[in-house]
């Protein structure tokens, strides 16, 4: 609670209809501040593709604040440029961006600027093209349309991250440390931001993301949900949601499935999501002999999601740090909202060890943690929640209390509208004392 009614300019660059969880977050940032009653403006990336265009206008003419897609993709300074335009017009009382890339803005457009950070953001810096020089050619909307598989993405080759990653990296690190304020989605974000020169003073450790209710379910729910996914009554189902890319370690979960298949009859291991690899995960399970022990579900709309928690018996994601562009980029997992909502759908649940994890999963209190890439550790611990039932119900109240306690939007929210306001009341001060100077 502020208190007060601020003009609040959101730089949300992954925006709805695109799905993911910068989306979520973002939808659901700009719908709280707006029915706060502050006056917010969305600034984010253009749509190219025809199909995308008309979905995004729908959103946008439901939406209670107006969304100028106007930003690009692939021109850094372009954006830069467009966004201190609109701060000129608009007149914002503070700036909020989604990733650290937009903290140069405070100096030129003298208002508070703060984001949130995935850690992703500073692991592997997105800028898209990073010089000034050609910046507007590379904005071009044809430019984006004919690249937009490598770029919207992520399928660009390891060539050109090493072509731009050192200029990335040095913008990103500039830009970082000018942020009024910066929300980390774990300790271990935290970490990698006071590692490039972040004051600690100016972070804020806000794990979570999840709407609590909309996950929540009865055994009937669960019943009904099996018997809608063709799951059978019988089976002990190991769900994982992920996007099929390489840290995510969906080849270590197929492999303790295997070795679980003898002593844990029924077992079946379902699969939600798509990427890169899906064909490599496929073929593995082949090669195991997993057959029909296997399903993969391919991308679920996320209001689907939640069916698929309450059919399952167990939730497991089995990422650790994997490595790319020779070595030279890490992918983690930052904090995994997907563990949150398996909390709130009341699902016991088991993590690896690894990136900002531990800032949502305590061991042994709402879900087990196994060290990354050890496929027998994780058989070990799917075949304890499997044979001790009580356990797995201890961990699961635990879960549903973190849920609505601390990971639920109406929580998360209320941090950021707070920290928002505290960021914005030295500004209004300020300038009030510069009124009543001039009048005296």
């Amino acid at each position: 609670m502020t208190g007060s009614r601020h003009r609040l300019l959101l730089v949300l660059t992954e925006f709805p209809p695109a799905v993911g969880g910068m989306q979520t977050h973002a939808r659901h940032l700009a719908a709280h501040l707006a029915q706060r009653g502050h006056v917010v403006e969305v600034l984010t990336y253009r749509v190219t593709d025809a199909v995308l265009a008309a979905e995004a206008a729908h959103f946008d003419a439901g939406a209670s604040y107006p969304v100028r897609r106007i930003l690009s993709r692939l021109g850094y300074w372009f954006n830069v440029q467009r966004i201190l335009a609109h701060i000129r017009q608009f007149g914002p009382d503070a700036v909020y961006a989604s990733t650290v890339f937009y903290g140069l803005l405070k100096q030129h457009a003298g208002v508070p600027v703060l984001c949130r950070s995935v850690g992703n953001d500073v692991l592997r810096p997105w800028q898209g093209y990073p010089f000034a020089l050609w910046s507007t050619l590379a904005a071009s909307p044809r430019l984006q349309h004919a690249m937009r598989r490598w770029i919207e993405h992520g399928w660009q080759p390891d060539w050109v991250d090493h072509l731009f990653r050192r200029q990335r990296e040095r913008l990103m690190r500039q830009a970082a440390v000018g942020h009024t304020r910066i929300f980390a989605n774990s300790r271990y974000t935290a970490n990698l931001l006071s590692g490039i020169g972040v004051l600690p003073e100016r972070i804020e450790i806000v794990a979570g993301g999840v709407d609590a209710r909309h996950f929540g379910r009865t055994r009937r729910r669960g019943v009904e949900a099996r018997a809608e996914l063709g799951l059978a009554a019988h089976d002990v189902v190991v769900l994982t949601v992920c996007r099929l890319v390489a840290k995510k370690g969906v080849e270590v979960l197929l492999d303790a499935v295997a070795a679980l298949r003898a002593s844990v009859p029924g077992l079946k291991l379902v699969v939600v999501g798509d990427g890169p690899r899906r064909r490599a995960y496929e073929a593995r399970a082949a090669a195991l002999g997993l057959g029909q022990a296997v399903v993969f579900a391919g991308r679920v709309p996320h209001e689907r999601v939640r069916d698929y928690f309450w059919a399952s018996n167990m939730f497991v994601l089995a990422s650790y740090e994997s490595r790319h562009a020779g070595g030279a980029a890490r992918d983690v997992e930052t904090m995994g909202r997907v563990l949150c909502e398996a909390n709130a759908a009341g699902v016991p649940l088991i993590a690896t060890d690894s990136g900002g994890v531990p800032s949502v999963i305590r061991d042994g209190v709402n879900g087990l943690l196994v060290l990354p890439g050890d496929s027998a550790a994780l058989a070990q611990a799917m075949e304890r929640l499997w044979r001790e039932p009580a356990f797995g119900e201890q961990l699961v109240r635990a879960g549903l209390r973190r849920a609505r306690n601390e990971f639920d939007w109406s929580v998360i929210m209320r941090r950021h509208e707070q920290a928002i306001g505290e960021a914005i009341r030295p500004a209004l001060q300020c300038s009030a004392t510069q009124r009543e100077e001039k009048i005296v």
